[in-house]
Formats: C-alpha cells, structure tokens, sequence
C-alpha cells in the first residue's frame, strides 16, 4: 500500500465542500444548450453526434424528451416494461427523428419550467428519500434525479454535440463548479450499482481524484466482497493505487466516449489500477 500526496481539494469532507444548488446548476447548464441551439444552422442539426447512430437533432430530442417525461408522463404501457435504460431512451427519441428542430425546440421550452418545479418538488422530505427503480441503472433516492438531468445537459452538449468530441466547433461558457458538479455527484452516486459486476476484482482500495471545476478524491474499494463496490470521501487514506483525470475528462472517459488512456494518470500499482479503470462505464 501507498500513501500518495494529497491536494488540498480532496481533503475536504463532503460537508465542508461549497454547497451548489442543484436547481441553479441545471439552469446554468440549460442557459448555454440554449444558446447553443439557437446558434445552429440547418446543416449543424443534422450533422452526426457523437452518439453512435443519433444526430445533433436527435441528441436535443433525447433530453427535451426527457424533461416531458417528468414535466408530463406518458401513460405507462406494455412497451416500456424490461427495457434496458438505453433502450427506454432511444424509444423516446424514435418518434421524434421525423420533427423538425423548431418544434423540439417548442418541446423544450414549453417543458422545462414544469419539470424544473418537478426537480425542486425531489429535493424536500419526505419525497427526497422515497427510493424508485430507474431501469437497470439502480434504485435511487429521488432526490438524484435532479443531478443526473445535470449530468445529462452538461455531458451531451460538451461532449456529444460540440468539438472536440462532438462536430460542431462552439465557444462555450467556461465550465465551472455549478456547471459540474451536480453532474460529478451523479456519476459517483451511480458508480457503485452500474459499474460493480465489472470491477469484482476490486479488492484493494483505489483513489480515484478528479481536478478542476467538480473536482474531489473518492475511495473504491470492496475489501468485504460485498455485492456493491463502496466509495467513500478520500481522508489521505492508504490506497494501492490512484486514477487522476480532470473532472471534464471523467464525463468523457467513465461513459466510454472516449479511451480512459487520453485522459488518466495512474499511480502506484499502474498494473492493479489499469486492470480496472476500464470496467467503469456509467450510463
């Protein structure tokens, strides 16, 4: 076991980290998609994203799909049940290739106050707390389904649909905490039920550290064998090995946009941690 230098950041307990509300963090967040949709040409919406098999258009119709599902429900019907989460979302794009932008655009809009009331409605007990079963993603409190829309506006628009891992070259807004954050919290919430079955090899702790805006150092491990992979808050604990990328890059890597290799530094047992970091893939 090693004990890597720490920096200042990881050593902050969750609790003494700047609070972000999630609600600004998803208004920010949608602030520049907005402009960013407002900018594109009719050539650009119909340019491939980087989402395998989906356009521009149809990465924007996943999430305006997305907000009028929670602002308003479809009726459930026979067709959704058993379908894996990707599975769900490409069935809500599906009917929506044939629109035109202009009225994904209108969806969008005429959605997302509705389903911002929505997200502020998660974040108060007792609803926060009330457990629900998202696919074979896992069970979450619902009080995360908030940051995972974070994570979805922030991960499609700077990694899917604008360079450079998407084709369209835009100057977006600087990424920052409240932009970031919310969408990191997410991921790592999510870690443990998407990713455990691919890293039962896990038996030595691992620190994971992300820098920059949404940065922090969190702990893998399963020395007990558990069913679940835990991670806690690094406090300078003994490790084997650490997994260093910047916070942008995680979003990128850890959904398998991209090869792990671009963008992590490992250290300590390289051979332990590059045995496992390609099994994280969070949906």
């Amino acid at each position: 076991m090693c004990r890597l230098s720490p920096i200042v950041l990881l050593n902050m307990d969750s609790e003494e980290r700047p609070s972000i509300n999630v609600i600004d963090a998803l208004r920010a967040n949608h602030s520049d998609l907005q402009e960013f949709v407002d900018s594109l040409t009719e050539v650009e919406w119909q340019m491939a994203s980087a989402c395998e098999g989906w356009r521009v258009q149809d990465v924007f119709a996943h999430v305006t799909s997305n907000l009028k599902q929670f602002a308003d429900p479809d009726p459930p019907g026979d067709e959704q049940d058993g379908l894996s989460a990707e599975e769900a979302m490409e069935a809500l794009v599906a009917p929506r290739k044939d629109w035109d932008p202009d009225e994904l655009i209108e969806e969008y809009y005429k959605y997302l106050e509705p389903a911002l009331g929505v997200f502020s409605n998660l974040l108060e007990e007792p609803t926060a707390s009330v457990e629900q079963q998202l696919s074979d993603l896992g069970t979450y409190q619902l009080k995360w389904l908030p940051y995972a829309f974070c994570f979805d506006h922030y991960c499609h628009l700077r990694h899917d649909m604008t360079s450079p891992g998407g084709p369209i070259k835009r100057d977006l807004p600087p990424a920052d905490d409240l932009r970031l954050a919310p969408g990191i919290e997410w991921m790592i919430a999510g870690l443990p039920q998407m990713c455990s079955k691919d890293l039962d090899s896990l038996k030595k702790p691992i620190l994971l550290r992300l820098t920059g805006p949404g940065g922090g150092g969190w702990l893998l491990h399963n020395s007990e064998e558990n069913e679940l992979i835990k991670i806690d808050n690094y406090l300078e604990q003994d490790v084997s090995a650490s997994i260093t990328s910047t916070s942008h890059g995680f979003v990128s890597w850890a959904t398998h946009r991209s090869s792990w290799e671009d963008h992590c530094a490992l250290d300590g047992d390289v051979e332990y941690a590059s045995s496992l970091v390609g099994s994280i893939n969070i949906i």
